[in-house]
């Protein structure tokens, strides 16, 4: 069973529609680009998803090392924060966005949060019964 790290982060979008702007935008939003991320390393990296799904391609992690100059330890690290959110998935030794476009991996994350939350609901109402707790 995998877990998922569902971070949303509610921001006003950027008024000027501009690739670096949304692509940051979108990355604060799932909880990317955290202030000590100085080299916006998420960010590139997300982008170089994005270049590798519209080729139809997937990649490994010593291509991601080796085309941004990081240490394994820190691509992994990104690697597993993109794969916990639901962003990316791992098909053997290599890695992939999630579905073949944006909207789509959306998609999923939102039918994803509402399984979540229906799992929880149930969970809730069993306590709420356990605990005596009224509805009204």
């Amino acid at each position: 069973m995998h877990h998922r790290e569902l971070i949303l982060r509610d921001k006003r979008p950027p008024a000027e529609k501009h690739l670096d702007t949304d692509l940051t935008w979108f990355c604060h939003a799932f909880g990317f680009q955290e202030p000590r991320d100085k080299g916006e390393v998420a960010i590139r990296l997300f982008h170089e998803f994005l270049d590798a799904a519209r080729e139809g391609r997937q990649l490994t992690t010593k291509e991601l090392m080796e085309h941004h100059d990081l240490s394994r330890g820190l691509t992994v690290y990104y690697l597993n924060k993109f794969i916990a959110r639901g962003l990316v998935q791992r098909l053997g030794n290599k890695y992939e966005l999630r579905h073949t476009n944006l909207e789509n991996v959306v998609d999923e994350l939102e039918k994803d949060a509402s399984r979540t939350f229906a799992t929880i609901r149930g969970i809730a109402r069993e306590l709420d019964d356990v605990f005596g707790l009224k509805k009204r």
